[in-house]
């Protein structure tokens, strides 16, 4: 909730943020725009892991990236699905490709190998689906890129902040909800950006940008931003949580744990209606972990409510998170139930 107190006898208001609802929005005003200005630095000062990629044989796919093409409303058919192995894991990354993303498959190993690999370790896979707006979420740790180009490095770190957040990253837990986020957000008179006013999810992602950039850029983030202290306590927190975790902003080291792949299945397992069917052919791709690796428990949450995260001159998409109590659709007192069947008529095109 937000509380109002008035200082003295004027008429400035002070909203402090008393209790940790992570998915509410914020009042704050934005400090800039967008964090576009950061991109060419970031680029410059996050090298990519060496990495080599091999896709897999037709007709195979992780079960997530599978569902998650379906939710978009696209054909899980035209998804190729590459092992991206980087030099710093003995594990591969699984990425989802699908055949008319504009965004070319070396861009997207380019960029997901910049994030640093103690950071990296919490992503699953990656999916890059073609948008004509590009936007993003994190599903259970699944980033899906929609329309994000060769440059948007701030993305991934965006969406892979979800995952450190919401996933586990963090030794003391998660930091959206946790009091000493809310204690360090309330010194402050700003948050990033519009984006990062959607909610203390949103703002602890955007707010990871901007310590990444902190802990790597020379000059820090005061050096590119002459109001850096209006922000100043949110992301020097995320700087302090990550490196209490064993500076997973910064690059360097190898990976020591991960999320488990999730099912490999048939593209056509014969109880779904694709519009192009692809048969699965050659062995079933193994995906389990390499020597030594640790699991990282699974944790189900999705972003996609509040986190359409665009960057640059597209307007971006807003959320709205749920309010109130969840409405009663059950049917009325003597109503027969009719059996539902399914079928869909978006195919038919005449």
């Amino acid at each position: 909730m937000y509380t109002k107190s008035v200082l003295g006898l004027g008429l400035t208001l002070l909203f402090v943020l008393t209790s940790a609802d992570e998915w509410s929005p914020l009042d704050k005003p934005p400090l800039v725009d967008n964090l576009d200005y950061l991109q060419e630095n970031l680029l410059e000062n996050f090298p990519a892991a060496g990495s080599n990629y091999d896709p897999w044989n037709p007709g195979w796919i992780p079960r997530d990236c599978k569902d998650l093409t379906a939710e978009a409303g696209l054909n899980p058919a035209d998804i190729t699905t590459y092992n991206v192995n980087y030099d710093d894991c003995n594990t591969a990354w699984l990425v989802c490709f699908h055949r008319d993303s504009a965004t070319p498959i070396e861009s997207v190993v380019d960029l997901l190998g910049r994030v640093p690999v103690g950071a990296r370790q919490f992503v699953r896979h990656v999916l890059v689906l073609p948008s004509e707006q590009p936007h993003a979420f994190n599903s259970a740790a699944n980033l899906a890129m929609f329309g994000i180009g060769s440059k948007g490095f701030s993305v991934y770190l965006h969406e892979t902040a979800h995952s450190l957040d919401l996933q586990g990253g963090y030794e003391r837990g998660q930091l959206s909800n946790n009091q000493n986020w809310i204690d360090n957000y309330n010194q402050d008179p700003n948050v990033p950006d519009p984006y990062a006013q959607s909610n203390q999810v949103e703002n602890v992602a955007q707010n990871t940008v901007l310590a990444a950039y902190n802990v790597q850029v020379p000059g820090e983030y005061g050096g590119i931003e002459p109001r850096a202290n209006d922000v100043f306590h949110q992301y020097a927190t995320v700087q302090t949580w990550q490196r209490e975790s064993g500076n997973l902003l910064v690059p360097g080291g190898t990976c020591w744990r991960r999320l488990e792949n999730s099912e490999t299945v048939e593209v056509d397992d014969g109880g779904s209606k694709l519009r192009r069917g692809v048969r699965a052919r050659g062995q079933k791709p193994d995906t389990s972990l390499g020597e030594g690796i640790q699991i990282i428990e699974r944790k189900d949450f999705h972003t996609g409510d509040s986190c359409s995260t665009t960057f640059g001159e597209k307007k971006l998409k807003r959320g709205v998170g749920a309010r109130g109590e969840k409405p009663d659709t059950s049917l009325g007192e003597g109503i027969e139930v009719i059996k539902p069947k399914e079928f869909r008529t978006g195919d038919y095109s005449g």
